[in-house]
């Protein structure tokens, strides 16, 4: 039987993925559709050809032996988009672990790396495959060699052989290096012969067949083609050798070695990814299996509970009391494992008996798939405590891991069916996975010192969180509609201004129509281009918003999005039977532990601009109540202070005196009392971007410095606060060596990239080892200061409710009589919440609405 090799051309092809291919993102925010592209087009070529043997060539970063003969060569191209570099070591961990070679070696690129490779395959008698999107592998075609060229994207492929060379392109492979001597190639900056095109070319290798016979018979070539022939011979073949690939690299190939695909790590590495749809598509079989550490019975059947089968049901409950739920939405049904039998009862069914089943399951040990969702199917603030949740034990032991049926499995080394999630099987088959994982996760939870961020903050938040998102909170849809028609009229008005200015009415929406009429007509630099022309986005309109029309078409932006995403959509999520918004908290989103807010997310209602702020005078109280909001002070930062255990910052806050001003006075070297205001806001952007170990380069584009200033003023604060450089980079450290970085509760966040080849998923991921123990320490107080709260609230008797929860910002309803209860309340629970090396400092506001509120000043 003949034998396949496949050749594929990494760069190329991984190129053509990122361009051809929507953004896309794993839960890390890397971004993987370049690794997505290609990784797809890998199966596909196993699934369609089942080759014996695929490689993968890369090019190497430095020199090729092609730029010492030309310096110029390739020197127009742009250098790679970061969002595109930072994928390659992704792409070729991805291909290490699915067992498929690479070949790179310095000095060479892939084209010479693919063309040895393909000669060598022909010898050993390989029909070889040659994928790629670059016309030069045209040249490697032979009677064993086919390229699979990609014309559009990475799905569309042209299978060019001898006879389509021929038929297609008018020419012989060894032609195609006779036409790049002659017309060049830009892309390459291969100069060629100045004034022959393509079209020329060819009709002179149609005529002569090759650039030496063509040379041979200069004298037959009339007019101006023949004097540029031979004013540029020399360049003329010298581009030939140029566009010529070397298939004779020193390179070690055994076509014949072929490594297994860890399918297993490949597996895991797509959920890491999020590639979810391409799991399906890896082979079956040869994977080593899972080992169960413990019987389990995979019954997916699931017995519907009815009217009549409901008594059978309850003797069932009664009779267990390790009771196993799973609430599957798209169903509308409850799913119960009581020993060995899943019982499914259908929601409105369960609405019905509510009454019956409670005090039933009051008494028993509740374990969840998701112990919010059973909260709110049974009712928030009732009898029933989930005793172990599965989504947060699998978040807190890794925030960013993709989880599901297969990969929670494979972590714990149990073995599992191969069920589809779109089934209500897959739901059933989830419960019995939490009957056995349940206390494996418990003892990885021990083990890795997360029982207390576990059993203390996120078990116990996610019934606070059911009852606020079951509260709601009360917007006036009057007040959204006046604000909906005002905001229409500025827009109005603003439309007027542009059209004015740009002297014709167009599109303001559309960035192709705003493109011409700022860069083609009024004749402003194009500073970024995509792939559709000159960029209009926020960053590049802001750099030209000196003219009035680019300040006028920001500000346009900025009210329509006002418009359609708050006054517009906000009134439409207000349920008809509450009258108030009910936002969904999302629990095990983030990667820090803070939470998020969709559905609508009201953690993002607008308050820096005086637009912005009239939404939130939208939010409001029923008649006789107030809008109370807590919020720590500077929490961040005193936490720095804290973790850092520098004394000058410590004394600072200890003091009581304006961080901004004290730093602006020891990286400035003035008196606190002559400190400006300029320089107070650059040492107010100097704390917070500390925090978030900002750059020189982040720091002069925030303050309108240069780099090297930036640079003096991080190095003066690093000078007057020593211990906190110390704590920065032993975060850095501590996350290289143990592979990741903690709260002060203990909640880890895996950085893997802090070993990355790569120089900016590296660098990110430092960032992100200083900031998370500051900011997912600041996530883990906020919450704790919920569950005291809501737990005094309810000692006290009283019946003010948490409605909101933003960042680092509580939000509730009061009424009047509670109010300044409520206030000392408040400042106790949150400032008291953990003892620190700094006071924690609350600020208590309250209003009619969430926009008009007032500091309350607590009486002693």
């Amino acid at each position: 039987m003949e034998k396949s090799l496949f050749l594929l051309d990494g760069n190329s092809l991984i190129n053509r993925a990122f361009y051809a291919l929507p953004p896309l993102t794993s839960r890390r925010g890397e971004p993987t559709n370049a690794v997505y592209g290609l990784t797809m087009m890998l199966l596909r070529l196993m699934e369609d050809y089942r080759p014996d043997q695929i490689l993968v060539a890369f090019d190497l970063s430095g020199p090729t032996f092609r730029h010492e003969q030309f310096e110029e060569y390739k020197a127009h191209r742009k250098p790679m988009p970061d969002d595109l570099r930072s994928q390659i070591p992704i792409m070729k961990e991805l291909l290490d672990k699915m067992g498929i070679q690479r070949l790179e070696l310095e000095g060479f690129e892939a084209d010479d790396l693919i063309g040895t490779a393909a000669k060598k395959g022909e010898q050993e008698g390989y029909q070889v495959y040659i994928v790629t999107g670059d016309r030069d592998a045209f040249q490697l075609v032979s009677p064993q060699t086919t390229v699979l060229f990609t014309k559009r994207g990475i799905t569309e492929t042209e299978t060019v052989d001898e006879q389509g060379l021929r038929a297609n392109y008018g020419l012989r492979p060894e032609q195609v290096i006779d036409l790049k001597g002659l017309m060049g190639d830009s892309s390459d900056n291969i100069p060629g012969v100045p004034g022959v095109g393509e079209k020329t070319a060819r009709k002179l290798l149609e005529t002569y067949g090759s650039l030496e016979e063509i040379y041979a018979h200069l004298d037959e070539i009339k007019g101006k083609l023949q004097e540029r022939l031979r004013e540029f011979r020399e360049q003329a073949f010298f581009s030939k050798e140029l566009a010529t690939i070397r298939c004779a690299a020193p390179i070690e190939l055994d076509l014949g070695r072929k490594l297994p695909m860890d399918i297993a790590a490949v597996r895991e590495m797509f959920q890491d990814l999020d590639f979810r749809s391409l799991l399906d598509r890896l082979p079956q079989g040869e994977q080593t299996k899972a080992t169960a550490v413990s019987d389990v019975d995979w019954e997916l059947t699931a017995l519907p509970v009815q009217e009549s089968s409901w008594e059978e049901f309850c003797s069932a409950l009664k009779a267990t009391q390790d009771i196993y739920l799973n609430y599957a939405a798209d169903w509308d049904t409850l799913l119960m494992l009581l020993k060995d039998r899943i019982w499914a009862v259908k929601k409105p069914l369960l609405e019905s008996r509510l009454s019956d089943l409670l005090p039933i399951l009051a008494e028993r040990k509740i374990y969840a798939v998701g112990g919010k969702e059973i909260l709110h199917l049974l009712g928030p603030g009732g009898p029933v405590r989930i005793s172990f949740d599965l989504e947060l034990a699998l978040y807190c032991l890794d925030p960013e891991k993709r989880w599901d049926l297969s990969s929670t499995a494979h972590y714990f080394q149990l073995a599992a069916p191969n069920a589809d999630p779109k089934t209500l099987e897959y739901q059933a088959a989830l419960l019995h996975l939490l009957k056995v994982a349940a206390p494996l996760a418990e003892q990885r939870l021990q083990a890795d010192g997360l029982m207390f961020l576990y059993r203390e903050i996120e078990l116990p938040l996610a019934a606070v969180l059911a009852e606020m998102e079951a509260q709601g909170i009360l917007v006036d849809p009057a007040k959204l509609q006046a604000i909906s028609q005002d905001l229409q009229q500025t827009l109005d008005e603003l439309t007027k201004h542009i059209y004015s200015e740009a002297g014709e009415e167009f599109n303001i929406n559309s960035p192709k129509q705003l493109g011409v009429i700022l860069f083609d007509k009024l004749g402003l630099p194009v500073l970024k281009r995509t792939k559709t022309g000159p960029s209009t986005s926020a960053e590049v309109l802001e750099e030209l918003s000196d003219h009035p029309l680019v300040a006028h078409v920001l500000e346009y932006r900025q009210v329509a999005k006002l418009k359609s995403t708050y006054a517009d959509a906000l009134g439409e999520l207000i349920s008809p039977v509450t009258k108030r918004l009910h936002t969904t908290f999302n629990q095990t989103v983030t990667a820090t532990g803070r939470l998020s807010s969709t559905h609508p997310n009201l953690q993002n209602i607008p308050v820096r601009t005086e637009a912005g702020r009239r939404i939130r005078q939208a939010f409001v109280v029923p008649e006789g109540c107030f809008l109370v909001s807590a919020d720590y002070s500077q929490i961040e930062l005193r936490l720095l202070a804290h973790l850092s255990g520098d004394e000058v910052l410590l004394d600072a806050f200890h003091s009581g005196a304006d961080i901004h001003i004290q730093t602006a006075s020891e990286v400035f070297g003035v008196p606190k009392d002559q400190v400006t205001d300029e320089q107070r806001s650059a040492a107010k952007a100097i704390n917070f971007g500390i925090v978030y170990g900002i750059s020189s380069f982040g720091l002069a584009r925030g303050i309108n410095l240069t780099r090297a200033q930036a640079q003096q003023y991080i190095d003066s604060y690093f000078l007057r606060y020593p211990r906190v450089k110390e704590f920065l980079d032993a975060a850095v450290e501590h996350g290289r060596k143990e592979g990741y970085v903690k709260t002060l509760f203990g909640r880890r966040r895996y950085l893997p990239n802090l070993k990355s080849r790569n120089f900016a998923l590296r660098n990110f991921a430092a960032r992100t080892a200083m900031n998370t123990p500051i900011q997912g320490s600041a996530a883990d107080i906020i919450k704790l200061a919920m569950l005291k709260v809501r737990s005094a609230l309810k000692e006290a008797g009283l019946s003010s409710k948490l409605l909101l929860q933003v960042h680092d910002e509580l939000v509730l309803e009061v009424p009047e009589g509670e109010l300044a209860e409520v206030a000392r309340l408040l400042k106790r629970e949150m400032e008291q919440v953990w003892e620190l090396n700094v006071p924690l400092v609350v600020d208590v506001n309250f209003g009619r609405n969430w926009r008009d509120v007032e500091r309350y000043e607590l009486k002693e």
